[in-house]
């Protein structure tokens, strides 16, 4: 039974979807500058839209968004090990159009993840686009592996909206 399932696990990873492929290798390159690439995935439309910004320096922003406890979405954000959890913060570093850094931190740092995008310019009008999930810092976290998913489907979200451009190849 198992010789027959090794094969066909096999199969449907050489054979899966493309997403989840990107998933695994973490990026992908497509056939338009930067700079277009950048607002295309986090333009008006983003998983960011509606966080409060903090700061606007030119080229750099900050988005944050505090949950305290008794706040009435408080629970929906906090871990469910970490009943006495007193604060989440959400934050979106983003040094346009270079990077974003989206980053869930817990009674200010105890506890905190991330997700961070990287695009690199590879020629005028050929990006590549690259990003990780940050190691879980912090003790008791436990918690947090929901969380973790949660970040690859902000991340797979985002990657979709690349699917209005060309693919371009990377060079053999």
């Amino acid at each position: 039974m198992l010789r027959l399932m090794v094969p066909i696990i096999a199969m449907l990873l050489a054979t899966g979807c493309g997403k989840v492929a990107e998933l695994a290798s973490q990026t992908r390159t497509v056939a338009a500058p930067r700079e277009e690439v950048f607002a295309k995935m986090f333009g008006d439309d983003s998983a960011f839209t509606g966080l409060p910004l903090v700061t606007n320096g030119g080229s750099t922003r900050l988005y944050e968004l505090v949950a305290e406890k008794g706040d009435p979405d408080f629970q929906k954000l906090v871990p469910d090990e970490r009943p006495e959890a007193y604060k989440v913060k959400i934050a979106v570093a983003m040094e346009i159009p270079r990077e974003a850094h989206l980053i869930y931190s817990v009674d200010d740092g105890a506890l905190t993840t991330g997700l961070k995008f990287t695009f690199e310019e590879l020629e005028p009008a050929r990006t590549r686009v690259a990003f990780t999930v940050d190691e879980l810092k912090g003790h008791d976290a436990k918690g947090l592996v929901v969380n973790r998913v949660v970040l690859q489907k902000i991340a797979r979200d985002a990657l979709e909206k690349l699917d209005d451009f060309d693919e371009a190849k990377e060079p053999a």
